[in-house]
């Protein structure tokens, strides 16, 4: 189940956008299955600007655990 933070509840866009046009994809190195996704979003008023979409593939498919924004990239 997708677990979406209540400020990116009504912005799919942005999470389709970060996933098709990420500026840095990050591995976890516990799970090399787990990736995070970032794009950045200057017009946001909060200090974390960072958009960070969390997915883990599985049998070649992946499916997104989260999404929230964060400061800076991890």
């Amino acid at each position: 189940m997708l677990s979406l933070h209540p400020e990116v509840q009504h912005n799919l866009e942005f999470i389709k956008e970060t996933l098709k046009e990420p500026i840095k994809i990050t591995n976890y190195s516990f799970d090399h299955q787990v990736h995070s996704y970032y794009r950045y979003y200057k017009h946001r008023q909060s200090k974390a600007k960072y958009l960070k979409v969390i997915v883990k593939y599985l049998n070649g498919h992946g499916f997104i655990i989260t999404v929230h924004f964060v400061r800076r990239i991890q």
